[in-house]
């Protein structure tokens, strides 16, 4: 777990890194998502229908699930009062249950008005980039 850091502007460096975010992707993810999200396609909650149907490996994670690990990371690491203004990035792989990924980022440029763009992606432990060209902009007071 990563505790809330508080930064402020004047404390952050452009090439800085930011503490990961880990986490390894459970079935169960994907059931509580689905309910939170009301995304119920079957490719994420279905075994039956992801392998036989869909022909995947298995369920596989929502995307705008990581996506939203990828923000948790961000968040954890500003603290209040900051906040995110800009998250986004492109989707480029499967996760499947038991794959573990780490959410990345590092400070790429300090904007005026004390804002802060930082590439944000995520990886699978074999090095293989499933959320790639993020980018997230904050506000640090």
């Amino acid at each position: 777990m990563i505790e809330l850091c508080n930064l402020k502007y004047d404390e952050v460096e452009v090439g800085q890194e930011i503490p990961f975010l880990s986490h390894r992707f459970q079935r169960m993810d994907a059931i509580i998502y689905a309910g939170a999200s009301g995304d119920f396609n079957p490719i994420h909650t279905d075994p039956f229908f992801a392998r036989e149907v869909a022909m995947l490996p298995d369920v596989v994670a929502h995307g705008l699930f990581n996506m939203a690990l990828l923000g948790k990371m961000v968040m954890d690491w500003i603290g209040d009062p900051a906040y995110l203004k800009k998250l986004s990035c492109q989707f480029n792989g499967m996760v499947l249950p038991g794959e573990l990924l780490s959410f990345k980022g590092r400070v790429r440029e300090k904007l005026e008005n004390n804002l802060i763009v930082l590439d944000v992606w995520a990886e699978k432990e074999n090095g293989d980039v499933v959320l790639k060209g993020g980018e997230a902009t904050v506000y640090l007071p």
